[in-house]
């Protein structure tokens, strides 16, 4: 068995059970040697695994699916047993810009979730302005809930905006610096730009997709054929460390971890509040409470679901990402989303875990229960609030 591991990751909080896995002895727990890698960006991660350099790595829930079909570039197919949790992200806009909309079109700031109208209103006033906005890849949920955010306010996505690819930790410069007029990224990058009061949170991923995808364990095929023990000890190393991550009585000093400098390196209350489910959206706001927004084990938050992966294929084609509908779209989704692989380290750990591979329920908007699992799981509200992301 592979003992000695490098995996990547960017620094986001949601790197979290990466994090408490190595600090809380979970990798060693299993017989692992695990070196945790900071890279710089999503492309980074991409190169790294797929040329072997990494053995595994924090990725965006989409990048393996990207991978697989050979759009993202490269081409080396890749798979996910495990997501790293949900929600998490946000779409921030520059002060100024919140500010002009507020001042012009104070109606269009009070519907909740807060939706584009009054970015379409100042744009209609202002012919010829076009926005600049950023997300962290172009195969990730924060492109695809930034796309349909923007056009559910019927802005074009063609002439009044354009999307440019920024690393996550760079969004707050490029803010800063007038470069961009928003961004969807996750944290602590919207709360550090509501901090130095240079950006306002439009909406948060929970706003649009109660408990919405976010991050994987991404490996290539070809390591996951050749290490399949070393696999299934780091699936059961991250769901201890899942489970760990999500007791709130544990939040504190997961932030205090994740703040030191090989991680995020960036003020602890950055990292804390929104874990402990306060969450500012903007300087002049109180915290508003919410206790889903970082999800890392609760509700099959770490079972790879094949209609997380069907609704990222239909975002792909949206985007144009994807020509043509794929063949054989049932058999790629259990290539890419190894459920079974998933079940089998749960079955180890006597974890619960689904036994269907589709989300049975979408638009729900209250705790229930799935029943179709090895013991009954309690599961959190799954509402998709925009038209655009309901194909699922």
């Amino acid at each position: 068995m592979k003992q000695d591991l490098r995996i990547g990751f960017l620094p986001l909080t949601d790197c979290a059970v990466l994090v408490a896995a190595l600090e809380r002895g979970f990798f060693e727990k299993y017989g692992l040697r695990v070196t945790l890698q900071r890279e710089v960006s999503w492309a980074n991660i991409r190169d790294r695994v797929a040329f072997g350099e990494l053995d595994a790595a924090h990725m965006l829930a989409p990048m393996p699916l990207a991978a697989t079909l050979g759009i993202d570039g490269l081409g080396v197919p890749m798979q996910a047993a495990f997501s790293l949790g949900l929600n998490g992200s946000a779409i921030t806009l520059a002060s100024q810009l919140m500010d002009e909309v507020r001042n012009l079109f104070p109606q269009h700031l009070c519907s909740s979730p807060l939706r584009a109208n009054g970015l379409k209103a100042l744009l209609d006033m202002q012919q010829g302005r076009k926005l600049v906005f950023a997300s962290v890849y172009p195969f990730s949920q924060h492109h695809y809930l930034l796309r349909a955010w923007l056009q559910d306010g019927g802005l074009d996505l063609e002439r009044e905006v354009e999307i440019q690819v920024i690393p996550p930790s760079q969004m707050v410069s490029a803010l800063a610096e007038g470069k961009i007029d928003g961004y969807c990224a996750g944290e602590p990058w919207n709360q550090m730009a509501v901090q130095r009061g240079i950006g306002c949170v439009a909406v948060s991923s929970y706003d649009l997709w109660h408990n919405g995808p976010e991050k994987v364990l991404g490996v290539t095929q070809t390591w996951a054929e050749a290490n399949p023990e070393t696999h299934l000890n780091l699936l059961c190393a991250l769901l201890e460390a899942a489970r760990w991550t999500d007791d709130g009585h544990n939040r504190t000093q997961l932030a205090e971890l994740l703040a030191r400098p090989q991680y995020l390196d960036v003020p602890v209350e950055l990292i804390r509040a929104p874990l402990l489910g306060r969450y500012r959206y903007a300087t002049a706001e109180p915290e508003r409470l919410l206790s889903d927004f970082h999800v890392f084990a609760r509700y099959a938050a770490n079972f790879p679901w094949h209609s997380h992966g069907r609704y990222f294929l239909q975002q792909m084609q949206a985007a144009g990402q994807l020509k043509q509908p794929v063949a054989g779209e049932q058999a790629l989704l259990a290539k890419v989303y190894r459920t079974d692989f998933y079940r089998l380290a749960a079955d180890v750990l006597c974890l619960p875990y689904p036994r269907v591979d589709e989300l049975p329920m979408t638009g729900c908007t209250t705790a229930w229960v799935l029943l179709e699992a090895s013991q009954a799981m309690a599961m959190g509200s799954n509402y998709i609030a925009l038209h655009q992301l309901r194909a699922m």
